[in-house]
């Protein structure tokens, strides 16, 4: 696939706003029409998992002005847009919109030239991010401008496009989940034959992440141990919708046979009365090799509890034959949080150590801090002190 057109179709995916979409420069404008219509439009995972109508409407928007904007530029008799670009943009419009159904010049100009209208609250939207799992490279493998499609692996979600939802924010996904996310696809084998815990897996990314990886990973290694993933949250509806996510049919994650969902309360950790059935949970049932968190200290009040939690989680056990270690990702809003979470964890008699991502950006994309680099992410190795 054209690498430029391959990017477009990452970026509708993702739910790219159209102000940051970059038009292919590199094919004809017939090439791009009818690679909208057969890679998108008509194909299966748009007609199952689409972005929201509201995001569509912005992207048509944006794809019938810069085709009829470049086919003016450019005039080429044999260049129509595909009618079924705009019947679909018409029929993403209120009632109050244009007539559905016309295709005749001046309605497609009252299309784009009207505007859309005042803007409701975002709804719940499907998004789907493309990555590699070959860890070769954080770009995608381009060759002569072609990207080979087949090696990419495809994470779709249902996830709000609001920060809060319902009194949470656990109901999408966060920066700290794509930055670790990109750091175990590049260092599979932190996951591949583990019994992974994580601590608030919210909606799921990560959680598809590891399951997809540990299932890839299993099928060429098949005397491997076979691996485990637990994931927990304190939300019964994030932990729902996190169980669909996995369990999407175009997820590879929904083939993994040995996935756990539990409601997990920290505070027990800190219990002296909850804290024994923790351990026997923790370690009975769950028995981690390692224990994943991302974005897990966005509130200073919740530090004590899931240290404690996290100190629970390593406490080595007669059958573990390697030290548990824990992965947590954790997106810098403010410099003292992150020092009282430091300084918890040196208080517990772990040990804590920033690790050196490597990368400056991930292969995924929108998110509502987009505008923040994984400069703001910081990521830390915690084990029990020797």
């Amino acid at each position: 696939m054209d690498a430029q057109l391959f990017s477009l179709l990452r970026a509708f995916f993702a739910l790219t706003s159209p102000n940051a979409l970059q038009f292919p420069e590199s094919c004809s404008l017939l090439t791009i029409n009818n690679f909208l219509v057969q890679n998108i439009l008509l194909s299966e995972h748009f007609l199952a998992y689409p972005p929201s109508d509201q995001y569509q409407q912005r992207f048509w928007k944006w794809v019938i002005e810069t085709l009829e904007d470049r086919a003016r530029k450019c005039p080429d008799a044999d260049f129509e847009i595909d009618a079924q670009i705009y019947t679909h943009y018409v029929s993403l419009m209120p009632p109050s919109g244009p007539a559905t159904g016309s295709s005749n010049p001046s309605t497609r100009s009252q299309i784009c030239g009207r505007g859309l209208p005042g803007r409701a609250t975002p709804a719940q939207s499907y998004i789907t991010h493309f990555w590699d799992p070959r860890n070769l490279s954080l770009d995608p493998a381009i060759r002569n401008n072609t990207v080979d499609v087949t090696h990419y692996q495809t994470t779709t979600l249902l996830e709000s496009r609001t920060m809060i939802e319902n009194g949470t924010t656990g109901l999408r996904t966060w920066m700290a989940s794509f930055v670790l996310s990109q750091y175990i696809i590049l260092h599979p084998d932190i996951v591949v034959s583990k019994r992974v815990l994580e601590l608030g897996s919210g909606i799921g990314f990560l959680g598809i992440i590891v399951a997809t990886l540990q299932n890839i990973h299993q099928k060429m290694e098949m005397s491997s141990p076979h691996p485990s993933l637990c994931l927990t949250d304190i939300n019964n509806e994030v932990l729902a919708r996190c169980s669909d996510n996995i369990n999407l049919s175009c997820n590879a994650s929904s083939n993994h046979h040995n996935i756990d969902y539990m409601i997990l309360d920290w505070s027990e950790s800190i219990d002296p009365e909850q804290c024994s059935p923790l351990e026997t949970l923790i370690h009975e049932k769950i028995h981690p090799d390692v224990i994943l968190g991302a974005d897990v200290v966005f509130d200073p009040s919740l530090i004590p509890s899931l240290v404690g939690t996290i100190m629970v989680a390593l406490q080595p056990t007669e059958s573990q034959k390697k030290p548990i270690v824990a992965l947590i990702a954790l997106t810098v809003r403010n410099e003292t949080t992150i020092n009282k979470f430091i300084a918890r964890v040196e208080e517990s008699l772990l040990t804590i150590h920033e690790v050196d991502i490597g990368f400056k950006q991930t292969s995924f994309s929108e998110t509502v801090e987009t505008h923040n680099s994984c400069e703001n992410v910081k990521l830390f190795r915690i084990r029990r002190a020797a």
